[in-house]
């Protein structure tokens, strides 16, 4: 689909606070990935300092390109639309204007920093999505926790498990031009606000019916108490509160901390770690149930987001 045979976009959205995940995610890719192709990196950020951009600069090998594009002006048209809590920041929403911004690609992946592979990212980007919209993997959390299942089925109207973790997509940018897709998120975004999984519930509502569903060891949430690990994992996701620079035991957390020794961030996430305290973690878990109360809320509403689409309250850009 890209007009350059050989070359990989891979787009990350960073801010200072995650800068030094996105180390460890660039270590992870660099050091497996195939020399058969170019590697594009295009990092989207907002007043990333020049410090954090030294150390992700580092990563220009031979085979790798990387670039920095300051949103701060792109997104000012819409930036009153975008609503933030907890540890979302208006850069989650920046993965909406790749299709636009970057026209030289048709197909670009789409990762989020808090990531680590155990696979040549290469293999994921040959997935063939065909016309669909995005190839993305079904949400291991929405899947097996209640609470987010039934606010996604009742709430958002999403049969399972057809819901994607948007936070690794495989994105079609030329049927996003189309379609006309960042218009359209905007446009839900100033009807409705989600307050549950924010950009990501907009994406599956966006997308319904034109996904390609991919293999789940390319998104794998290290949830605690979890039965299954895939010992063939290929990227793993620290999502929600499974983050091993703040927790032990986090399953896959070696793999995290096997890319993180070898980059320049090593010593500051040793000190995020360090400087984790109880009063931290009691403020994870509460911000958990009160998320999980929200979805419980919201999924026994009269008025939800599928019924009001149903009965004409609200109508979607077409």
């Amino acid at each position: 689909m890209n007009s350059r045979k050989g070359i990989i976009p891979i787009f990350f959205a960073v801010d200072d606070n995650y800068a030094p995940l996105l180390n460890v995610a660039l270590e992870s890719i660099v050091c497996q990935a195939s020399r058969k192709y170019e590697y594009h990196i295009h990092i989207l950020c907002e007043n990333l300092s020049d410090a954090n951009k030294l150390s992700l600069k580092m990563y220009e090998l031979n085979n790798f390109k990387v670039y920095f594009k300051d949103m701060t002006q792109k997104i000012s048209a819409e930036a009153q639309k975008m609503h933030t809590r907890d540890y979302y920041s208006k850069t989650t929403y920046f993965r909406v204007y790749i299709a636009d911004e970057f026209t030289m690609y048709d197909k670009a992946l789409y990762l989020d920093c808090d990531i680590a592979l155990n696979a040549d990212i290469s293999e994921l980007y040959s997935f063939d999505i065909g016309d669909n919209y995005v190839g993305g993997v079904t949400c291991e959390a929405v899947d097996t926790t209640p609470a987010f299942t039934e606010y996604a089925e009742k709430y958002l109207g999403m049969k399972l498990p057809y819901y994607f973790n948007a936070g690794i997509m495989l994105m079609n940018l030329k049927k996003f031009r189309e379609i006309k897709f960042k218009d359209r998120f905007f446009d839900i975004l100033g009807k409705i606000k989600f307050e549950v999984a924010q950009d990501q519930d907009y994406f599956n509502v966006l997308c319904k019916g034109h996904v390609t569903f991919l293999p789940k060891v390319w998104n794998k949430i290290p949830r605690p108490g979890s039965l299954e690990k895939l010992e063939d994992v290929k990227l793993v996701h620290y999502n929600l509160a499974f983050r091993p620079w703040r927790y032990d035991g986090v399953l896959y957390g070696e793999l995290f901390w096997k890319h993180a020794k070898k980059t320049a961030s090593f010593e500051k996430l040793l000190e995020i770690k360090h400087s984790f305290t109880k009063d931290d973690a009691t403020y994870d878990t509460t911000w958990m149930n009160n998320l999980l109360g929200l979805a419980n809320k919201l999924a026994h509403i009269k008025d939800t987001f599928c019924s009001m689409r149903e009965c004409g309250k609200i109508v979607l850009m077409k």
